[in-house]
This record gives structure tokens, sequence and C-alpha cells, in this order.
């Protein structure tokens, strides 16, 4: 399979944005805010900075819902999710979407061989892999969807066009 021979790294974006376990949660907004992405890796404070959680859109919107001002100055060390899933840059991408598909997540984070963070790995990264090989779209969700892999790709690109693809709007 093709998607066996793409890498994690080969996809994934180096340039991870991290904020330390004691700050709070506007800390963590105002990173996402300024950087226009989705997620911040957590870490320690001590020279390696290694990572201990994430906490993304969602994380945000279920602290803020809760309408307590006390979670505004809570450690983000106590309200990341953890753990923390990790994939090593080497791995195939066959492997990452299965690992992110059966934990149910839309974000791994990879690591190299002695275990220090090297990038992210989104789901918007495969999607722009599958933009670029519509083939790979298959490979990932198998022989099932053959028969109305035309469909589905078809939908697919309708919402992508409508949903992920905003720059489109400004020409």
């Amino acid at each position: 399979m093709y998607s066996e021979k793409i890498s994690v790294s080969n996809l994934m974006n180096p340039k991870v944005q991290t904020d330390f376990e004691d700050q709070n949660i506007m800390s963590a907004c105002n990173i996402m805010y300024t950087n226009d992405i989705g997620c911040v890796i957590i870490v320690t404070r001590a020279n390696n900075q290694i990572p201990m959680g994430i906490i993304t859109e969602r994380d945000v919107v279920r602290i803020l819902g809760k309408l307590n001002q006390g979670l505004l100055q809570t450690p983000l060390k106590t309200l990341m999710s953890t753990p923390l899933i990790t994939i090593e840059e080497s791995a195939s991408i066959n492997a990452a979407t299965n690992l992110m598909n059966n934990k149910k997540i839309r974000r791994l984070v990879a690591v190299d061989r002695n275990n220090k963070m090297t990038g992210i790995l989104t789901q918007r990264d495969i999607f722009n892999a599958i933009d670029k090989d519509p083939n790979l779209f298959s490979e990932f969700y198998g022989n099932a969807f053959s028969s109305k892999f035309n469909e589905i790709y078809e939908r697919y690109n309708k919402y992508r066009l409508e949903n992920l693809v905003p720059e489109f709007e400004k020409y």
C-alpha cells in the first residue's frame, strides 16, 4: 500500500506551539488565537520541556462552558487532556490514521526515537495529502468503500470547498 510508504514526518508540522503547565487557559487561548491553530501542547517548565498533555478548542469550550471563574486561573496541567497520544515520526500515515481512528482523536504528537517531540500531525494534514492523491482515501478506508468511492469523494470535496478552504473566498 502506498500509504505505508508515506511517513508521519512527511506530513507533520514541525512547528508545534506549546505552553507551560503552570499557565492558565487564557494563555493557551492567546497562543491558539495568535497562531490561528486549534490546539496547544502543554509542556513542563523544566529545561527539557517534556510534553505532558494537550489543550484543544473543544477543551476550551468545555472549560469555559462551565461558567466557573476559578477555572480561568487554574493551571493548564489540571485542565489539559491526558494522556498525550504520540506516534514515532518514522511511522506510516496508515498507522497514524489507524491510531487516530482507534483513539477517536484528531491530532497526534510526533516524536523521534528518543521520545523527543518533533512535530504534530492533524487530520487536516491527512486531508491535504488526500487532496494531492485521492487514491489515499480508498487506501485509508478499505475496499468496502471502493464502490461508493466516487460519491464519497465528491461529497468530501464539496465539504472541503465549503468549509475547509476559506482562502478561496478572498479571490
